[in-house]
């Protein structure tokens, strides 16, 4: 194909992004709105309504809010915009206009247009390479927490066993108390039924509860964290 236009327009401003609510300017451009504030222009409604989806994708899943990120989202939508401007063209052959352009040309500036997407999106940690690893990292951090939380709840079963062997252990002295005095014996040794029903009551339940108890607090703070 011949070379009708200069490859290396349009220039950046058609870097221009962000379909808030469109507006043909007196150029025949769709003026819109980026999400920093900043107002571009849009070849035609295709790219503007295209812009729009990609903007609320990029919103909806990373809710950027730092004026900093705004502003390279806007940069990063304005490049997007013209990789896919191009890729129209190169499919179409030629431009919106029907015009024919340099093919070889605008294959190697939207190559440049890729590499610095790209470049931009590991900028904000938002590259496929950085979501990988961001997803991988958050599986490991998952399961270290999940094998910490079974270490702990082993923990807990080692506490609760200790306890219930030493409170086995008193009640079996009690009761071997009470197996080998008599009545007057018992009253002045404190192992009476009496004695050992209020012992089991007012000491040994509640030192049992008191350990579970305060297992199961850390473990409604578990469940909220790993789910």
């Amino acid at each position: 194909m011949s070379d009708t236009s200069d490859p290396t327009q349009p220039t950046d401003e058609e870097l221009l992004a962000l379909l808030g609510e469109d507006e043909v300017a007196e150029s025949g451009l769709v003026v819109v709105e980026g999400s920093s504030g900043t107002s571009f222009h849009l070849v035609n409604m295709d790219e503007g309504r295209w812009f729009e989806q990609s903007l609320e994708r990029y919103m909806e899943q990373y809710h950027f809010e730092n004026i900093a990120d705004l502003q390279d989202l806007d940069r990063l939508l304005g490049l997007e915009a013209l990789s896919y401007r191009y890729s129209n063209w190169l499919l179409r052959e030629a431009d919106y206009d029907g015009n024919p352009f340099d093919e070889k040309a605008i294959r190697e500036h939207k190559d440049k247009v890729d590499k610095e997407v790209r470049a931009i999106k590991v900028h904000m940690g938002i590259g496929r390479k950085t979501r990988v690893e961001s997803e991988q990292q958050s599986v490991a951090d998952y399961l270290s927490d999940l094998l910490g939380r079974a270490n702990e709840f082993g923990v807990h079963r080692d506490e609760q066993n200790a306890k219930i062997l030493d409170l086995f252990m008193e009640l079996k002295k009690l009761v071997g108390l009470f197996a080998r005095t008599d009545e007057e014996e018992r009253k002045q040794l404190g192992v009476s039924l009496d004695d050992i029903f209020h012992w089991i009551v007012e000491t040994a339940i509640p030192e049992f509860d008191a350990l579970d108890d305060h297992f199961r607090e850390n473990q409604k703070t578990w469940i909220r964290d790993i789910a």
